[in-house]
């Protein structure tokens, strides 16, 4: 079974174990709406979902950077990496997310660059450089997914498991930010209002 954490109790420490924070993570929620909010009808069809897109990944990186996250591009793609914890994080407008029955489903396709690719021999003569290069491409994904129609706005951070016909295909494990109906109720909460997070969380993962 995959794990869906939606709880506060349950939530709130799992993503400390990631080395992130709930109130942080919707910080960036915000952003991206807003930059969706900020095309008007001049803009191309197209321009309320790459501001999005433009604005949460900027936000992403404004607010972890100074947590200890770094900047990461490996692959062609734009997420932030963190050394300590050896994960990635990128960010991702979505067709549906936070929903506990249903996997999210990411607006655009997923191509060949979503893949972890091995760049072979580049940097043999620096093995420290070489070191973090393989930390980078080998470290676990985790999707930032942020549904937005309206007021109605949703997310999650999720770990998919693949990538199959361009779309995210299972997800080990995933973390419910805002479900329906539940934008409106996330403006006065920080993670210092909740849960501890040396609770103990149990992740069970697909096999």
């Amino acid at each position: 079974m995959v794990a869906v954490l939606a709880e506060d109790y349950e939530v709130v420490p799992r993503l400390a174990q990631l080395g992130l924070r709930r109130d942080f993570l919707l910080d960036v929620v915000r952003a991206a709406v807003g930059g969706r909010r900020s095309s008007t009808a001049f803009h191309p069809l197209s321009a309320g979902g790459l501001l999005s897109w433009i604005e949460g990944t900027a936000h992403l990186r404004r607010v972890f950077v100074p947590q200890g996250w770094e900047i990461c591009r490996r692959d062609n793609i734009e997420s932030i990496f963190h050394p300590e914890y050896g994960i990635k994080v990128v960010f991702q407008n979505a067709e549906r997310a936070g929903d506990p029955l249903f996997d999210p489903v990411a607006v655009s396709r997923k191509g060949a660059g979503s893949a972890r690719a091995i760049e072979l021999g580049q940097f043999e003569l620096w093995p420290e450089v070489r070191e973090k290069e393989i930390a980078e491409e080998a470290a676990p994904t985790w999707v930032l997914f942020v549904f937005a129609d309206g007021d109605d706005v949703r997310a999650e951070l999720s770990c998919p498991m693949a990538i199959n016909e361009d779309q995210f295909d299972g997800f080990h494990e995933r973390i419910l930010l805002v479900e329906k109906g539940g934008w409106d109720s996330t403006e006065p909460f920080t993670d210092e209002d909740e849960p501890s997070a040396e609770y103990d969380v149990t992740v069970s993962r697909k096999d």
